[in-house]
């Protein structure tokens, strides 16, 4: 019985991997892992969504309010244009204002007494500054007077009554399954069932428990815990998130040592989920060690999901805007550049060189030829250091100002790349003789979002070559810091300071 076991296993193992490469081969889920996954593979509504549309829905109200409160004035000094551009500014205040005040927010929207309270407080506050400044404008006090009393009654109105229907919709998609969070645990025994019984009591707000894994197979890791089955082990597990739609990965493994903690995220790592471990846990210290709390209990965040959503679409456009504006502002210096290398040694201007993408895939990234063409390195397999021999005259001076990479922009139009992201590493860099990925375990999660031609890293100082373990580590650590603080803002941030980095930084050759 123990061979036939003993056999099963080794076949099951082989048979997981893939040949030659000796990769791992997808998993086959259990049928009520399988079962599970297929009703949770419908995608969930993010909350941001429901932000947006009562973003739209206040700017409607106010300014049609501010336009019919307008029109009941006795003593009109506005024409009909300027009371519509005045109606609708007041409405974009007020809605900035609520937006400031969390007024979007999940959570407020989710309680009908706070999203009122906000609402009616940024209404107040936005329409007495509009028409403060309608008074500096030279409108007399009592005009003003007369019509912020018609605008305020009628808009708090209308705002009330559509958070209340909003309030309605949130209630009825949480039922539905559709507006949820969805939540899997790594762990087991009864230290997680506190845990458990945490996320069901929160059910209400649009927490779900979707299932437990854990690869222990003995008494101290029961087969069903508070009324949930084991679902699998860690590697049900990647198979299982990528089947079903799951938005947090929970390691709740008290008394974990940071090695067991690094191997594990090091198998989650290739998930977008958010990962948060539970608190008293030993942590990484590339983690991000922000905190957060399902009732009672404690979380470390170590990995925030990566941009998804309606903000890439904010990006995208971004990148659009700003890649167009680079090529048009920068078009003369591209153009006197590809003269010099033409002229400075035989062979084409422009070079590819296979990098890493988004979600690991290989893309064809163009930079400006800076090597002698014979001596070109494709691989990137030996890293270009101070006084190479195979850089061109021509190539020294791009390399040192970044003027070979200009090309990249028209990457970004293409959507292979971002302006601001992770720089992609070439498929074969090295350090030493050690691949970039096997440095860091928290290598690949770089790859979860698009890389960029410029980023946080580069503009804090670590540019140019990599040539020791440390330098690559914290390449790295400013890439996660990036995507998990990620914003528009952050983006024009660093855009900014891209200029002046590529005038500071020294070790680029």
């Amino acid at each position: 019985m123990n061979e036939s076991f003993a056999r099963k296993r080794l076949f099951t193992e082989t048979h997981r991997r893939r040949p030659h490469t000796g990769t791992a081969r997808p998993r086959l889920l259990g049928g009520q892992a399988l079962a599970a996954a297929q009703r949770l593979s419908r995608s969930t509504m993010q909350p941001r969504v429901l932000g947006y549309i009562q973003f739209v829905a206040d700017m409607l109200c106010i300014g049609l309010t501010g336009m019919l409160a307008h029109s009941l004035v006795t003593d009109t000094m506005l024409g009909q244009m300027q009371s519509v551009g005045a109606a609708w500014m007041g409405a974009l205040i007020v809605s900035f204002l609520t937006k400031l005040l969390g007024g979007y927010g999940f959570r407020r929207m989710r309680s009908l007494r706070k999203g009122l309270v906000v609402g009616l407080i940024s209404l107040v506050g936005g329409l007495a500054l509009t028409l403060v400044a309608l008074g500096w404008a030279g409108l007399p006090i009592t005009t003003l007077q007369e019509w912020g009393l018609y605008w305020t009654l009628a808009a708090g109105g209308l705002m009330s009554l559509s958070r209340v229907a909003m309030r309605a919709r949130v209630h009825h998609l949480v039922r539905a399954g559709i507006l949820e969070h969805r939540i899997v645990l790594v762990g087991g025994g009864a230290d997680i069932e506190p845990l458990i019984r945490e996320i069901d009591r929160e059910r209400g707000r649009g927490r779900r428990m979707c299932g437990f894994f854990d690869e222990r197979r003995d008494p101290r890791s029961p087969a069903m815990l508070a009324g949930y089955h084991k679902t699998g082990d860690v590697d049900d597990l990647v198979e299982f998130a990528r089947l079903a739609k799951i938005d947090t990965v929970i390691i709740a493994i008290p008394g974990a040592s940071q090695a067991r903690i690094r191997e594990l995220l090091a198998r989650l790592f290739v998930l977008p989920v958010d990962i948060r471990v539970t608190e008293g846990t030993e942590i990484p210290d590339y983690s991000r060690k922000k905190r957060s709390k399902i009732g009672p209990i404690g979380l470390i965040e170590i990995y925030k999901r990566p941009i998804g959503g309606f903000a890439a679409v904010e990006k995208r456009i971004f990148d659009l805007f700003f890649a167009s504006l680079a090529i048009v502002l920068l078009s003369p210096v591209m153009l006197i550049t590809a003269i010099a290398i033409k002229l400075d040694s035989p062979g084409p201007v422009l070079f590819r060189q296979k990098r890493h993408g988004y979600n690991n895939k290989p893309i064809a990234v163009l930079k400006f030829r800076s090597m002698y063409t014979d001596l070109c390195d494709p691989t990137a397999v030996k890293a270009v250091r101070k006084g190479d021999a195979r850089v061109t005259k021509v190539g020294r001076f791009i390399r040192r100002a970044s003027i070979d990479e200009f090309p990249q922009f028209f990457n970004v139009i293409m959507g292979d790349l971002s302006m601001v992201g992770p720089r992609p590493h070439a498929t074969a860099a090295r350090t030493g003789d050690i691949v970039y990925d096997q440095i860091e375990q928290a290598y690949s999660a770089r790859h979860k979002v698009k890389p960029g031609v410029t980023g946080w890293a580069q503009v804090k100082g670590w540019r140019g070559e990599m040539n020791s373990m440390e330098k690559i580590t914290q390449r790295i650590e400013h890439d996660l810091y990036y995507i998990e603080h990620w914003s528009l803002w952050l983006d024009l941030k660093i855009v900014m300071m891209t200029p002046v980095s590529l005038v500071t930084t020294k070790n680029a050759y």
